[in-house]
Parts: C-alpha cells; sequence; structure tokens
C-alpha cells in the first residue's frame, strides 16, 4: 500500500514538473521571438524580418499577450505549490484576460495593414488572414479549457494547447529559421507543432496513448494553420475580404 501511494505522489510530482516546465519554455520561445522587435528591441540585432514602429497599441497588445503567459507560469508554480484554491480563483482572471485577448488580437490584425509588417511574398490585406486565423481556435480552446476545469487532465491540456496555439505562429514564425518566402513560412509553421511534441511524449508515458483533449489541441492548431497556407499557396482572394473588415487600415 505504501508502494502505491509513493507511486501516485511520485506522477503527480512528475505532472506537476511538466507542466512548470513546458510552461517555461513556451515563454522562453516567446522572449526568443519577440526579443528584437519588443522585449529587447534596439538592444539585440534584429532579425532579417519586417520591424516596423512600435504604436502604443502594438505595445498594449504585447503587454496583454505577455501577461497571460505570465499567468500561465503562475498557474503552474501554483498548481506545483500544491495551492489549488489560489490557482482556481486566478483562474478566473486568466478567463478575463482570454476574453480581453481576443478584441486585442482583431484589431492589432487589421491595424497592422497601416504598418506594413508582412514578410516581401505577400501584401498587408493578404497577410491579415495570419492573425485572424488564430482567433476562432484559440477561442475555442480557452473556451473548452473552461469548461472542463473540473476534469483535470482534460483542462491542463487544453489550457498548454491555447499557450502553444499563440506561441507556435507569432514567435516561432519571427525565428530566423527560414527565408522569408511561401515556402519558408510554410516551414516555420508546420515546425511551430513541434512544440506539441512534449505534450504528445508526456501522454504516451502517462495515459499510453494520446490524450483526446491534446488531439483537440493539435487539431485547433492544424485548423488555424490550414487558413493561411491555403490563402498563400492557392493565391484565394482574401484581401477583397479583408478590405471589408471593420477597422482595416486605422
Amino acid at each position: 500500500m505504501a508502494t502505491v501511494v509513493a507511486s501516485a505522489a511520485d506522477r503527480k510530482a512528475s505532472e506537476r514538473k511538466f507542466y512548470s516546465r513546458m510552461a517555461l519554455f513556451l515563454v522562453f520561445i516567446v522572449l526568443l521571438g519577440f526579443a528584437p522587435s519588443f522585449y529587447l528591441r534596439g538592444v539585440v540585432p534584429s532579425y532579417p524580418r519586417p520591424n516596423p514602429t512600435l504604436t502604443p497599441w502594438v505595445i498594449f497588445h504585447g503587454l496583454v499577450f505577455t501577461t497571460w503567459m505570465a499567468l500561465l507560469i503562475v498557474q503552474t508554480q501554483l498548481i506545483a505549490g500544491r495551492k489549488h484554491a489560489l490557482h482556481m480563483q486566478l483562474g478566473k482572471l486568466g478567463m478575463l484576460f482570454a476574453i480581453l485577448m481576443i478584441p486585442v488580437m482583431y484589431l492589432t490584425a487589421v491595424w497592422q495593414v497601416s504598418r506594413a509588417n508582412q514578410p516581401p511574398f505577400t501584401d498587408p490585406l493578404t497577410w491579415t488572414i495570419v492573425p485572424l486565423g488564430t482567433i476562432i481556435p484559440f477561442a475555442v480552446l480557452v473556451w473548452n479549457g473552461w469548461e472542463k476545469r473540473r476534469d483535470v487532465q482534460t483542462h491542463k491540456r487544453l489550457m498548454l494547447s491555447a499557450a502553444i496555439l499563440v506561441v507556435m505562429g507569432p514567435s516561432v514564425g519571427r525565428l530566423p529559421i527560414a527565408p522569408p518566402t511561401v515556402v519558408g513560412f510554410t516551414i516555420q509553421m508546420l515546425a511551430g507543432f513541434l512544440l506539441f511534441v512534449p505534450l504528445i511524449l508526456w501522454d504516451r508515458k502517462t495515459v499510453g496513448q494520446v490524450h483526446p483533449a491534446t488531439k483537440f489541441g493539435i487539431g485547433m492548431a492544424a485548423l488555424w494553420v490550414i487558413f493561411p497556407l491555403s490563402v498563400f499557396w492557392l493565391n484565394l482572394p482574401w484581401a477583397k475580404v479583408a478590405a471589408h473588415l471593420p477597422g482595416v487600415g486605422a
């Protein structure tokens, strides 16, 4: 009996370490991707990517997302410290931030048209598909994560998947992995899925297969990736649609 109890305690300890480390790893990727253009702008050399002037709104956008990622770290640390009640209370604040992020994501996407921060293979209007395509999958993941907050294993995976979603495109996409071409963009979009690998391996180790919530998270990420890749590779007329979106170019 003592061995069984110890084994259960070890599993919980390992789980707390895994999610804490994943949160820290994602924040590290964010810092790596945004250091030249935001966090350490003017301090470290910029990547060979568009690097337009930061507007007050873009700074606000960056602070909102930074706060949400910071909350991710705090939440995982609270669980690691077994402060479950505080974790649940802070989760309400995290949900409010997630709701705030949705209009912030939209406005940043449509207002970037006037900043022309798109890569050289496309135009500002067409480029809006990249940030706009994130909104629905992100909202679905966060909402389902909130709904499943009593189902601990599902909740953790959905919220981690939501965090991966907002990191895999913006942060990984800014790393100088591939040239700023359609092919290079495709490579970086697909490379973002590597962020799911630790979660997949964790699932196989702990439950013997990929958890349904992890599959759902990967599916939402795939749905987001399909949008821009279809537009760029098939030359779909997204720019004509984007030109009529409220707030474009404001």
